[in-house]
């Protein structure tokens, strides 16, 4: 007795316009780091911390710029 074979075609990432991701507003990576504090201290943490702390300067950078332009 055989099982019969499925073949599964791979998904293929939904297309976006050329350039990068919209950055978050800073109140949301805000957010996102008072959850994390609330995690035990490991690398992990730190890491995502500091990739965090990155994403908030920019999108304050981004949020500020907009609104001098404005």
């Amino acid at each position: 007795m055989s099982v019969p074979v499925r073949t599964v075609r791979a998904m293929t990432p939904p297309s976006r316009p050329c350039g990068p991701a919209p950055l978050p507003a800073p109140d949301e990576v805000n957010e996102e780091i008072r959850r994390l504090t609330e995690e035990p201290a490991d690398a992990r943490r730190a890491e995502e911390y500091i990739r965090l702390l990155t994403l908030r300067t920019e999108a304050a950078r981004s949020s500020t710029a907009w609104t001098k332009a404005a």
